[in-house]
């Protein structure tokens, strides 16, 4: 190994360019260092945000995940919900119906029955209406046949023998 030289050293020594080369070296290795612990302290700090955003989302999304759990729950109980208010409302519409029928054929048999009865009552009125009619006419046919046979006593004997059986004849009606 060879030795360098005193005279190369000194004239370096002297030399500015060689003070600001060092002096340059000197302000890199102080920078580097400094500004390595800037840029490390900024990515550390950079990195931080990024793991709390992460862990932001990350417990978002659990949230979203639960609370779409959640709505769907909800949702299949609205849907169980609505088929029974839906099956509910279909049996008392058919109750409604069934009864609505049921009244409907009693309102019927009802005025069928009064309809009936009131035929009865009229065929019956109709019925003694005419055998009041028959009475008479009979009665004036015997009036009239005694009275050309001038037989006043035995007229009226008859006539009172025949008011006595319709008035009894009217008793037992009743």
């Amino acid at each position: 190994m060879k030795v360098p030289d005193n005279s190369i050293i000194s004239s370096l020594l002297h030399s500015e360019s060689f003070w600001v080369a060092v002096a340059f070296a000197i302000f890199i290795a102080l920078s580097y260092k400094k500004s390595k612990e800037i840029i490390i302290k900024s990515l550390d700090k950079r990195i931080e945000e990024i793991k709390k955003r992460i862990d932001e989302a990350k417990k978002l999304k659990e949230e979203a995940e639960i609370n779409l759990i959640e709505a769907k729950k909800n949702l299949k109980k609205l849907i169980n919900d609505k088929e029974k208010i839906i099956k509910n409302a279909n049996e008392e519409a058919e109750l409604i119906k069934k009864k609505l029928l049921d009244d409907e054929k009693i309102n019927k048999q009802r005025s069928n029955k009064k309809i009936i009865d009131r035929i009865e009552q009229s065929r019956n009125q109709a019925i003694l209406d005419i055998k009041k009619m028959a009475l008479k006419v009979s009665m004036k046919s015997i009036l009239e046949l005694f009275e050309k046979e001038k037989d006043i006593d035995q007229t009226n004997l008859i006539a009172q023998s025949v008011t006595n059986l319709f008035n009894k004849k009217k008793s037992k009606s009743l």
